[in-house]
């Protein structure tokens, strides 16, 4: 076995050990750079704007404030004035129809002169101030061909009629005629004559063919 000594250094482990930086204080002392180098960025970039920071105003929405001057009233109508529930019961086509019915009765009773007291009668009292001829006459048929609604409820019909003339040789045939006839309409499907019938210009008919 060999006499020499072998002398071996020995290495302070422990000391080396609390010498060393804590991994905690590093984490803190990057933290405080990157800190420290935000705050000089947006120094710098304050005052290579004037100093100035602008800041977005939030959108501001406006809101009706409620006035105490006085509604603008609109004129007053002329046409009738239904209630709802007028206008829930009131049926336009059953109104036309209403309409034409009563306008070829009244052509049918005006044109006609036999003597009947029913149709005398019936005429003096809608027409008091018409004047019929004596001679005898039938109308042999009378059509509504054209119906205005002037306004709501009353409407103007105009109707086509041919008439049957009495002479001392028996009825003659006479050329057709058109009379226009104005009436009202309520609510409650009653008719109401407005104004006399006019002559109205017949409707014409044609052959392109011809």
């Amino acid at each position: 076995m060999s006499d020499e000594f072998e002398e071996l250094e020995q290495i302070p482990w422990a000391a080396l050990a609390a010498n060393s930086p804590s991994p905690r204080n590093r984490y803190l002392a990057a933290a405080a750079v990157v800190v420290i180098l935000a705050a000089a960025t947006a120094w710098i970039a304050t005052r290579s704007d004037g100093g100035a920071v602008s800041i977005a105003a939030p959108a501001v929405r406006s809101i009706p404030i409620a006035s105490d001057a006085p509604a603008a009233i609109p004129p007053p109508s002329t046409a009738p004035v239904y209630s709802e529930a007028d206008l829930m019961l009131i049926d336009t086509g059953d109104e036309t129809l209403l309409a034409i019915m009563q306008a070829e009765w009244l052509v049918r009773d005006l044109l006609t002169v036999d003597g009947d007291p029913l149709i005398d009668g019936r005429i003096v009292r809608l027409l008091p101030g018409v004047s019929r001829s004596d001679t005898p006459a039938y109308v042999e048929w009378a059509r509504a061909f054209a119906v205005e609604s002037v306004e709501p409820g009353r409407y103007r019909v105009e109707v086509i009629y041919r008439t049957l003339t009495g002479t001392e040789e028996g009825y003659v045939r006479q050329q057709p005629g058109a009379l226009a006839v104005e009436l009202a309409i309520d609510v409650g499907g009653s008719a109401s004559l407005v104004g006399e019938p006019e002559p109205v210009p017949l409707p014409s008919l044609s052959n392109p063919a011809g």
